[in-house]
């Protein structure tokens, strides 16, 4: 936990969270549009959606480490390319080599360790994991603060690649480990819980759990599809424009900004633990609810925000990073509810393409409806209604997991009764 916790820390907390800091610098010096600073990010997100479902196909049966391996050095690759970035086509290339690091490194083979690893506390351990994530979002914020008093954007890029170097590369040698059994280990459920696992595999700890054919022939599989490609269509629009709303549209300086972005990340560090804490205790469709609530009420802060006040800003900052860590926690473990099993590794990285690519989307859309209308309150304005119809799908996706559940096909994680 500790090992996937540094490294995904790292990877998402940098490329994700950190990178578009640097959006209006690009802007100032550069001269390039909104458009033209984002899309890369798009083509980002996009070209991980692709690449996702072949590549986390393999986890289920070769080794998980060795593509984190691959991604790290990935990610330093990158980020040493983007401290020298000079025109549009080359921040494309440089993405393209971060996405690779992504799909490798990133969610899908993340999730899967912690899966094969916890199971009664699979909860708390996947929130506490993902809080890494804006662990390093609030964190990596301040230290570019830091570098650019002194030195310009370029050395703080340089500084954020030895950080992702220490942190991703450091773990896989003394930490990470494929499963349990080769720590000598059982999953954290006891005594009595290993399977007998199948010569040839890599990595395989449930073999229950409906198969990709038969997760294809389930409705739950597609509202889930919807739904959560929906939120991270929200949650990745907003994450990566908010540094130009603030920082362009609204003025706000880097000496300001960077704090604002790191209260939303702290904020998350709180939102991931208590609803991951939440989930071991309570229904977890039912806390994926209360995120998307919550995720409601950032964008309606958001949206009534102004430069004016500075603390609306930061009211903002705290609402929605907690709302989007929460939101974003229950979406992997309601996942895991339905589908955890012998195909996980599959049918998550079909459902993180589907979610990937709407967050890779969701930047190209919002640029442009923010180029045509001419300000950004409207498209907030359209997130919030999209949350609202998502309240509604985690609703329908409550009645058919009791129905599952009252079928018996579905076991409870914590007890391992139907």
């Amino acid at each position: 936990l500790l090992g996937v916790f540094s490294s995904y820390t790292a990877l998402v907390g940098v490329q994700v969270y950190t990178l578009p800091l640097f959006y209006p610098e690009l802007i100032r010096e550069y001269g390039w549009t909104p458009e033209q600073v984002t899309r890369p990010a798009t083509i980002f997100f996009l070209a991980g959606a692709i690449t996702t479902p072949f590549i986390s196909s393999l986890y289920d049966r070769y080794s998980v480490r060795l593509f984190m391996t691959a991604g790290a050095f990935a990610t330093v690759t990158g980020l040493f390319a983007f401290s020298y970035i000079r025109t549009p086509n080359q921040m494309l290339i440089i993405f393209l080599v971060l996405a690779f690091a992504q799909v490798c490194s990133g969610q899908v083979p993340t999730m899967v360790l912690v899966t094969r690893w916890f199971r009664r506390y699979r909860g708390i351990a996947v929130g506490i994991t993902l809080m890494g994530t804006s662990l390093g979002a609030a964190v990596f914020p301040l230290v570019v603060r830091q570098v650019m008093t002194t030195g310009d954007w370029h050395d703080a890029v340089r500084v954020l690649m030895v950080i992702c170097g220490v942190m991703m590369m450091l773990p896989l040698i003394f930490c990470i480990r494929n499963h349990p059994r080769d720590r000598g280990l059982l999953p954290d459920g006891g005594p009595g819980e290993s399977e007998e696992i199948p010569a040839g595999t890599a990595g395989q700890v449930i073999l229950e759990g409906p198969t990709l054919r038969e997760a294809l022939h389930m409705p739950a599989f597609y509202i889930l599809a919807v739904a959560t490609g929906s939120l991270w269509f929200c949650i990745n629009g907003v994450v990566q424009h908010v540094p130009i709303i603030l920082g362009t549209e609204m003025g706000i300086g880097m000496d300001t900004l960077p704090l604002i972005v790191s209260v939303t990340f702290w904020c998350a560090i709180v939102g991931k633990v208590l609803f991951g804490w939440l989930s071991d205790r309570f229904n977890k469709i039912i806390i994926m609810f209360l995120g998307v609530i919550n995720l409601f009420l950032g964008l309606l802060v958001l949206r009534l925000s102004s430069a004016d006040n500075i603390m609306s800003l930061y009211a903002y900052a705290a609402v929605f990073g907690i709302g989007f860590s929460g939101t974003f926690t229950m979406i992997q473990l309601v996942i895991a509810e339905f589908f955890a099993g012998r195909s996980y590794g599959r049918i998550l990285g079909i459902l993180t393409m589907i979610d990937v690519g709407s967050g890779g989307l969701a930047i190209e859309a919002i640029a442009r409806m923010r180029s045509a209308i001419g300000s950004y309150p409207p498209v907030i304005e359209m997130l919030m209604g999209v949350c609202c119809i998502v309240a509604v799908m985690v609703i329908i996706l409550y009645r058919l997991r009791l129905n599952l559940s009252l079928a018996g096909r579905i076991k409870d994680p914590a007890t391992h009764q139907e």
